[in-house]
């Protein structure tokens, strides 16, 4: 049995994307085994890769110039960052982890996007720091190509 989910319309891409961003990088779900899920950050990532090819066909070069520079994590006041710090604090076998395993969760909680060795350095301090969390809110790039919806915040 081949059933194939296909999925190439630009906008139903960037639909999908803001769905796993927000699923991914939420600290108010019901479902706590969604941000490390390796899964999901293995969809996550091609569900980017396609996104981004799209958006090349449809603005050239630049469009991937920028989904590059959102990818790059070097900010850690994003909100995916702290997202991924407060999913991290939580996971109860932490304290017993080598750095390695450490690093692994941390590209893992962090996927899809491009964390360089000394970041993850920094994320790993980040979470064995005392609890001074900041509530994540939203930050995606948006291109002249995107539609908006004009309907509240549940959708009516």
């Amino acid at each position: 049995m081949n059933k194939q989910f296909l999925v190439t319309d630009y906008f139903d891409l960037r639909a999908l994307q803001r769905v796993f961003r927000a699923a991914k990088f939420c600290i108010e779900t019901d479902d706590i085994d969604i941000a490390p899920n390796p899964i999901v950050a293995r969809l996550f990532g091609m569900l980017m890769d396609t996104l981004i090819s799209v958006q090349v066909e449809r603005e050239g070069e630049v469009a991937r110039e920028r989904w590059n520079k959102w990818l790059t994590m070097t900010d850690t006041s994003r909100d995916e960052w702290r997202a991924a710090v407060w999913h991290a604090k939580r996971a109860k076998e932490w304290a017993t982890w080598t750095r390695d395993k450490k690093k692994d969760y941390a590209k893992l909680l962090l996927s899809p996007f491009i964390v360089s060795p000394s970041t993850l350095d920094s994320f790993i301090e980040e979470v064995e720091k005392p609890n001074r969390q900041k509530k994540p809110s939203s930050s995606t790039p948006r291109s002249s190509g995107v539609r908006k919806s004009r309907r509240g915040k549940h959708g009516k």
